[in-house]
């Protein structure tokens, strides 16, 4: 299954008329999600689960701007668990963002080379 929702790809390269949309999009993108995954390291080292919370929120949205339909359901699913005041495996649920979040880097720039 791809870490991308290839509609979604799909009408964001539409959007891009030749002024570099999409890359500026998958940029931006990539840029953000890093300093969110930060955080969210931060706040499971620290064992905040409001800022955890916070975090997981942030890059859901992300997610979802970009397409990135299962890097979404795994930050929904530890917002509301963190919501709740507990989670059962912040560090499994961390580490699968992260590796999630590689994958949905990859697939960004070979988007971005089609």
């Amino acid at each position: 299954m791809s870490s991308l929702d290839l509609d979604t790809i799909a009408t964001l390269k539409s959007l891009d008329d030749g002024d570099g949309f999409f890359a500026d999009m998958v940029n931006t993108f990539l840029d953000n999600a890093k300093g969110t995954f930060e955080q969210l390291h931060a706040a499971h080292v620290a064992d905040d689960i409001r800022a955890l919370e916070r975090a997981a929120h942030k890059l859901r949205g992300a997610a979802s701007t970009i397409g990135a339909q299962n890097l979404m359901a795994m930050c929904e699913a530890l917002e509301t668990s963190a919501r709740t005041g507990h989670v059962p495996d912040v560090a499994g649920s961390v580490a699968a963002i992260e590796t999630e979040l590689q994958h949905v880097r990859l697939a960004l720039q070979a988007e971005m080379q089609n």
